[in-house]
């Protein structure tokens, strides 16, 4: 090989030398270090989590579900139970009934029937009187006589006003006086033919 030839290849072998030069980028040798080596573990762990990073950075966000929540119903309060006192009021006792006895008079009426006075206070009582007997009332004959009870009339005795017969009635009136004191009061009566008691009747009056 002559000496043209010789220069002419070492030229080629220099400019290819350069052209890899240019292309190749020179690896660099790891720089000494003084730390302990790293575990491989450590190395998985973090290659996983940058991966996941990334994966979770490409992908597009998602909206997360909200809960609705159910109306739930009114709630209903529980009346509770109370205790009920009942106040049992005594009762006042049945209106007095005037005395009516005997197979031949009927007392059809009675006026004041269980009057509230105020203590001597004068009122008149009147009763009504039905012959029911078949014998004739003779007004002289036939007395009206106070026979029990409290005194509160002004006379004792008193004659028909006139004759009853048979079915007949007869109205009878007495003037009285309401005793001082507060209190229930009766008086009795009683129309008889002599020794013959005809019927028995009453008043009573309440003094307040």
């Amino acid at each position: 090989m002559n000496k043209r030839s010789v220069k002419k290849t070492i030229y080629l072998f220099a400019a290819l030398l350069f052209l890899l030069a240019c292309e190749i980028p020179l690896l660099a040798a790891p720089a000494p270090s003084n730390s302990e080596p790293i575990p491989i573990e450590t190395i998985v762990a973090g290659t996983v989590a940058a991966a996941q990073t990334q994966t979770a950075a490409l992908l597009p966000p998602t909206l997360a579900p909200t809960m609705t929540l159910r109306p739930t119903g009114t709630s209903t309060e529980i009346p509770t139970a109370t205790a009920t006192v009942l106040f049992i009021l005594p009762t006042s006792t049945a209106p007095f009934k005037p005395y009516d006895a005997g197979s031949s008079c009927q007392l059809i009426a009675l006026e004041p029937y269980n009057p509230i006075l105020a203590p001597r206070t004068n009122f008149d009582t009147t009763w009504t009187l039905k012959n029911t007997g078949k014998d004739l009332w003779l007004d002289k004959n036939i007395d009206f006589r106070h026979s029990g009870g409290t005194d509160m009339h002004k006379t004792d005795v008193y004659d028909l006003p006139n004759s009853v017969g048979a079915e007949g009635q007869v109205s009878i009136t007495v003037p009285m006086v309401a005793p001082s004191k507060p209190g229930t009061y009766t008086s009795t009566w009683t129309l008889a033919a002599k020794k013959k008691t005809l019927c028995k009747v009453s008043v009573t009056i309440i003094v307040k």
